[in-house]
């Protein structure tokens, strides 16, 4: 008996029509679901910036432990300050750094300054007779500009006393003693024969650290006007030096003192040579944190 034809077999890497359907619903249902999926969160803010209360400083100090509240010297013309030290003639030259010694001497006690008192010392006994020649001569130009003696006699003491309370500026002290001090060593090594040549070569010497002291407090000054116009209000009552800048302000007394402690007479003018003790490494000034005034209470509370 025969054998029936058979039907070719199908080949095994056809895919079946309903496979490939569920394997396109499959994908369409996974498509779907990666659409609908969630996004990552944003990212969260960045923090606020942290605003801080600007810290408020000191009143600014003056110089050296100055007083408060100080006049300086105006400016001339060619922009120098204008002191009892200027436009000097040469014998008021000479008699001027003769005075500035002799307040430097009494004044500046520190050990290592023992060379200003020696060189004064030579300076007053080596030149004697021109000295004398030089204060005659000042008298007499104070004599023929008076009718009356005395009143010739009383102008040129209180000259006399500004020239001397100008170099016992307490807030200059240790920049004009080691002026002071530069100058006796130079007068050690060449002793002055002409009083005149030596002023000439040394005076502006001994006023450069007053000129320095000036600069700064008028920096000081300056600065101590911002910060009153800027905290004075909230905070300058606990401020040292404020209460003294409003009354110089509203033109009363600050109660500074003024002229020196002691003096010791010198025996050329007659005059007391102001002696101030300064401690020269400590400044007595306060420095408080500023602190604003409490409110005030409510009535009835």
């Amino acid at each position: 008996m025969s054998a029936s034809p058979r039907t070719p077999a199908l080949s095994r890497h056809r895919t079946s029509p309903g496979l490939a359907l569920a394997a396109l619903a499959g994908a369409a249902v996974l498509a779907g679901c990666a659409a609908k999926a969630p996004l990552p969160p944003p990212p969260p803010p960045a923090p606020a910036p942290v605003v801080r209360a600007e810290p408020v400083p000191y009143r600014p100090l003056p110089p050296g432990g100055a007083h408060y509240v100080m006049t300086l010297p105006a400016r001339g013309p060619d922009g120098r300050r204008l002191t009892v030290n200027s436009n000097l003639g040469d014998d008021q030259l000479v008699w001027n750094l003769r005075s500035a010694w002799n307040v430097a001497a009494l004044n500046c006690l520190a050990p290592d300054y023992d060379p200003i008192l020696q060189g004064y010392r030579t300076f007053l006994t080596k030149n004697v007779k021109t000295l004398k020649a030089v204060n005659d001569r000042i008298e007499k130009s104070y004599t023929s500009r008076f009718k009356v003696r005395r009143e010739a006699v009383v102008a040129r003491d209180a000259y006399t006393t500004q020239v001397y309370n100008f170099f016992a500026e307490p807030a200059a002290r240790a920049g004009f003693c080691r002026a002071a001090l530069d100058m006796a060593v130079r007068a050690a090594a060449a002793p002055a024969t002409d009083p005149l040549t030596f002023a000439r070569a040394n005076f502006a010497g001994l006023m450069l650290p007053f000129e320095h002291f000036f600069d700064e407090y008028e920096a000081y000054q300056q600065a101590a006007a911002e910060w009153d116009a800027k905290w004075g209000a909230m905070y300058g009552p606990s401020q040292p030096g404020w209460v003294a800048a409003q009354q110089a302000r509203a033109g009363a007394a600050t109660g500074s003192p003024t002229g020196a402690d002691q003096g010791v007479i010198d025996p050329m003018t007659g005059l007391p040579v102001p002696v101030i003790p300064v401690n020269e490494s400590v400044t007595a000034q306060p420095v408080i944190q500023p602190i604003a005034p409490k409110p005030a209470a409510a009535p009835g509370k």
